[in-house]
């Protein structure tokens, strides 16, 4: 049943993407504004509101993690996608080192004697750090990173709105000369 849960949470949450981002990018075209591709990727995230900022933060830092509170975010693609593949490779290495010992257990039988120690601790040690890092990493990013691409997607949004679209005109104009030597006279000023 949570499965469930997690998942109609995910799927509700990533479709109310902000559709803004694109609106931002074609204005920011039309006034010639060249932007860089973490800008176009902040703007396609857009403003994610303290609704998402709130159910994702709490999902990324207690029940699972695996990137579910940066989907509800609306963030995955562009970090959450880090801490599943993350965590789940430190479970898979995790699991592969208990399962050597415990492989080894069965085979030497029931003499007594504890043979977890060399590649599978190794294996167990490294599955379990690697988890924990990327789960402290997540819980960290879950929860800075909402204001932080907030106030980068306000910044770029105002930008863009106080632009003003560059319009390059070529005139002619007649202007009166006058010289010293010369006199004066009339001559012709192109601008462009």
């Amino acid at each position: 049943m949570n499965r469930f849960l997690y998942l109609c949470v995910f799927m509700f949450f990533s479709s109310v993407n902000s559709f803004a981002g694109t609106g931002l990018i074609y204005d920011a075209q039309k006034k010639g504004i060249n932007l860089s591709e973490k800008d176009k990727e902040v703007l396609d995230i857009g403003e994610i509101s303290t609704t998402r900022y709130v159910i994702g933060g709490v999902l990324g830092t207690y029940p699972l993690g695996l990137g579910l509170g940066h989907a509800v975010q609306g963030r995955w693609s562009d970090q959450g996608w880090i801490f599943t593949a993350g965590e789940l490779g430190s479970l898979a290495v995790l699991v592969t080192g208990i399962s050597g010992c415990i492989d080894k257990e069965i085979n030497n039988g029931l003499n007594g004697k504890d043979d977890c120690t060399g590649f599978n601790e190794a294996m167990i040690i490294t599955g379990m750090l690697g988890f924990v890092g990327f789960r402290i990493w997540e819980i960290v990013d879950v929860w800075a990173g909402v204001p932080q691409q907030n106030r980068k997607y306000n910044e770029l949004k105002d930008y863009i709105n106080k632009s003003t679209i560059k319009e390059e005109k070529t005139s002619l104009y007649l202007t009166p000369l006058y010289h010293r030597e010369m006199g004066q006279g009339l001559g012709l000023t192109l601008r462009f």
